[in-house]
Formats: C-alpha cells, sequence, structure tokens
C-alpha cells in the first residue's frame, strides 16, 4: 500500500522499482509572471511510495509584455505542462496517466503524444503496451481566450542547423522581422542566432535531477518527442509577448515512418510530422480560436534535398551551422559542431554535396566524410541498402539514392570511396534509383499561410 510522496530527503535512488509505478500525474504548475519563473510537477504512483518529480523552467519576461494575453499564456502553459509527463512517464514505462480537463483536440493531441510520440521509445525497449497508453481525462468544452496577435512578428525555432537558417533568412529578406526562439541555448544556436541578426527569446529547462539519477539505477530510457514540448513553450512566449506564430521548421520527410512495428508506424520524427502539426495547431484553436494562426512548419512542402539546395544558396553561416546531435546534449555542450560519425552528420554531407562545392563542404564539416570508408556502413542504412532507416533526423530512402547516384556522375566527387561504393551497390541491388531532378521537384502538403509560403518561394 502505497504512503505519502516521496520527499528528497527520503529518496533513494537505488531503491527505484520500474514495476512498482503504474500510473503519472502531472500535479502543480506554477508561474511567476514577474520573473518568467515556471515549474511543472508530476507524480509517479503504484505500488510503492507516491515520487515527486518537479522540473525547473524560465521563460523571458525582460520585454515589454501582452497584458491581456495572460490567460491564453496560462492555457497554453497547461498544455505544455499535460505534454511535458512523457520524460517521466517513460522512467516506469507507465500505460496511464491522469490528465484531468481538456478539450477534444487537446485530448487527442496528448494521445499522440503518448502513444505514436512514444512508439520508438516502445520498440526500443519491446514495451508494446506503451502504444496503447491510457489516459484518465474529462472532456470540456473548447474555450476561446481573447489575446492580442501580430501576425507578421514570426517567432522561429532555431535550432542552429540549415534548415531553420533557411527559414529565418527567407523571412527576414520578405521584409519581416523574424525574432528566433531557442529551448536551452549554446554556444551553437547562440552564434547563428547572432549571425542572423534577430532577437533570442529563450527558455531555460532544467529536468528534475531526481530522473537522471533513477536513471543511473535502471529506470527506462529512450526517445521523447520533445518537439511537441518546445513548440507549445514557444507558442506560449510568443502569446506572452503578443508576437506573430511560432515558425517551425520541418520538412516533408519528417512525416515518413522508419519501420512498422505490431501493427503501428514508428517514426523518431513524430513530433516534427504533419501529424503532430495538425493535432497541436487543432488542441491551440480549441482554447484560442481556429482563426489565429500560431503554430506552423515552414518547409513542410519541401523534401530535405530541396531545404539543402535553398541552404546552399546561403553562404553567411559556414562557420556557426551544425545539424549534428552530439553537439547538443542535456547535460554539456560538447563545443563540436560536426562529430562526422553519426547518421545526422553522413546525412546533412551527402544532402548538401550536390549543390555545395566541395572545398566549401569540407571546410564546413572539417573534413570529407564520403572520402571516409568508415562511414561506408552508416551510408548503406541511409539508402536502404541495410537494415532500416536509422532513427535519427534524417531524409528519405529516395533522397539518399538519388544524391550518391548524382554524385557519382560528377568529376569532382569520383575520388569519393564512399561514393564509388555505393555506387556499385546500387547497381548490384537493382534498386530504382529516382534523378535528383524529380525529388526537387516534389511538394507535399503545407498548413503554413499563403503570405509565409510565398516568402520562401522568393528564395527558391
Amino acid at each position: 500500500m502505497s504512503t505519502g510522496p516521496v520527499t528528497s530527503a527520503e529518496f533513494d535512488p537505488a531503491a527505484f522499482d520500474v514495476a512498482a509505478y503504474t500510473r503519472l500525474a502531472p500535479t502543480e504548475l506554477e508561474f511567476d509572471l514577474a520573473t518568467g519563473e515556471l515549474s511543472f510537477s508530476y507524480e509517479l504512483t503504484g505500488s510503492a511510495a507516491p515520487l515527486v518529480f518537479t522540473e525547473r523552467l524560465v521563460l523571458p519576461v525582460r520585454e515589454a509584455l501582452a497584458p491581456d494575453n495572460v490567460a491564453a499564456v496560462a492555457a497554453v502553459l497547461g498544455l505544455a505542462h499535460l505534454v511535458g509527463g512523457i520524460s517521466y512517464a517513460k522512467a516506469a514505462a507507465v500505460t496511464t496517466i491522469e490528465v484531468g480537463e481538456v478539450t477534444a483536440a487537446e485530448l487527442q493531441l496528448l494521445l499522440g503524444v503518448y502513444r505514436d510520440g512514444m512508439a520508438e521509445f516502445a520498440y526500443t525497449n519491446d514495451l508494446p503496451a506503451v502504444l496503447e497508453t491510457q489516459l484518465e481525462a474529462t472532456v470540456v468544452a473548447d474555450e476561446v481566450l481573447p489575446f492580442a496577435f501580430d501576425p507578421d512578428a514570426p517567432l522561429v525555432a532555431c535550432g542552429g542547423g540549415k534548415d531553420s537558417i533557411v527559414s529565418l533568412e527567407a523571412l527576414r529578406r520578405s521584409g519581416r522581422t523574424p525574432r528566433s526562439f531557442v529551448v536551452n541555448p549554446n554556444a551553437i544556436t547562440s552564434g547563428v542566432v547572432e549571425r542572423s541578426g534577430s532577437v533570442l527569446l529563450e527558455v531555460t529547462r532544467a529536468l528534475d535531477p531526481r530522473l537522471f539519477e533513477i536513471n543511473a539505477n535502471g529506470a527506462l530510457n529512450g526517445h521523447v518527442p520533445v518537439t511537441a514540448l518546445n513548440s507549445l513553450l514557444g507558442v506560449a512566449v510568443s502569446v506572452l509577448h503578443g508576437l506573430g506564430p511560432v515558425v517551425m521548421s520541418n520538412e516533408s520527410s519528417a512525416s515518413s515512418p522508419n519501420l512498422e512495428w505490431h501493427g503501428r508506424p514508428v517514426n523518431h520524427q513524430w513530433s516534427k510530422g504533419i501529424q503532430a502539426e495538425r493535432l497541436l495547431r487543432a488542441a491551440l484553436a480549441s482554447r484560442l480560436g481556429p482563426d489565429a494562426e500560431l503554430y506552423f512548419s515552414l518547409l513542410r512542402h519541401l523534401n530535405e534535398l530541396t531545404i539543402a539546395a535553398l541552404f546552399a544558396k546561403i553562404t553567411g553561416y559556414d562557420d556557426v551551422v551544425t545539424s549534428c546531435n552530439r553537439a547538443f546534449t542535456i547535460t554539456r555542450n560538447s563545443g563540436v559542431r560536426w562529430c562526422r560519425d553519426c547518421p545526422k552528420c553522413r546525412f546533412v554531407f551527402l544532402a548538401l554535396a550536390p549543390f555545395t562545392h566541395r572545398d566549401r563542404l569540407v571546410a564546413i564539416f572539417g573534413g570529407d566524410m564520403l572520402r571516409d570508408e568508415s562511414q561506408l556502413v552508416g551510408y548503406r542504412e541511409l539508402l536502404g541498402l541495410k537494415d532500416f532507416k536509422p532513427f535519427e533526423c534524417v531524409g528519405e530512402l529516395d533522397e539518399s539514392l538519388a544524391a550518391a547516384a548524382h554524385l557519382a556522375r560528377l568529376p569532382e566527387w569520383s575520388d569519393a570511396a564512399v561514393i564509388h561504393a555505393l555506387a556499385e551497390e546500387i547497381a548490384v541491388s537493382g534498386r530504382p534509383v529516382p534523378s535528383l531532378d524529380s525529388i526537387l521537384a516534389q511538394r507535399s502538403t503545407t498548413l503554413a499561410p499563403a503570405e509565409y509560403v510565398k516568402a520562401l518561394d522568393a528564395a527558391e
């Protein structure tokens, strides 16, 4: 029988038992409008004493705020609180989440986050029950809260990579004044924002230290759809400051799963895909009204190679850009912009190569990845010649095939050992290879307003 919540003084990380916890309840949310200090609390319950976690965040409040938007901010933060439980639910793979009162659209978003968004976690830990996680909720009617909104003052989520740079530059050149949004900025993201000349609105987020302690003592770990939480934090910041839409830079390939498991798609990028975008927009509309375009991806209709071609035209970020996730960790900033030994580095190098002079590309990365034969196994995965598409933010198999086949025909890359080997393996495999031009001509569905899409079209 469980007793009262475990306090910090009583907590013994070594005693954490995954099987002893079956439910998660988001509990307290505290926000100080004067300081921007925010806390989200959660409680794990089951056969053991309840275990309470509290994470601390700070939202930017140094600029003039929009006082009429306080109720709207509270609604967005309330939804962010519910989504943020993913980090603590995974510790014991709990499959019952108590979410309280939510609108029907908010419930659909949360079901997506805790099921589809956690599918990779379920797959890597062999926990199919996570795919059917139950949410205990009371559905309430939509409530439209008034708030001030500037449709021409975008807040661009900036991760320091080629995609957000393309969005920032397109919006800047359209005559708008985009601001940049970053959760836990480091030297890399700050360098890109500074180079863009945009104002940085930053959120700091510190997970409860207990989570790291129990992770070291047997708690379950794995990928969570953190973009869903970061997106809501961005919307909260935008509404707080009376700005315009939060502009993401998620491409069409983010919507494609890596594999199927137990009859369900497993997509590493689920929270960057169009399904998550639709669900989040609907959830926001249920609280803030259907007319405000609060959130969308500017690059949704484009694939990775098309975005790479757009980035290649922008030369002012070569010494600050990075898309390597090893440059970003929760606990430290490695100081390395490109590790040159991960799926993301491999893919971005390959994607940029058809549009970027070899010397420039080598200078950006600090080395030539297509001359490094040790990368061949990783490139086989990207082309679908081995296993399935890696659990990383990489493009479609056809994009990689088209890029590799195109490079094999270019004299500039004729001595690249990886390209030579891949060309031979593609031929033996009999795989159909789309042309680079056919890939670049592809366009997918977008939810971005027409006037924003025009700003991007002007950059093509």
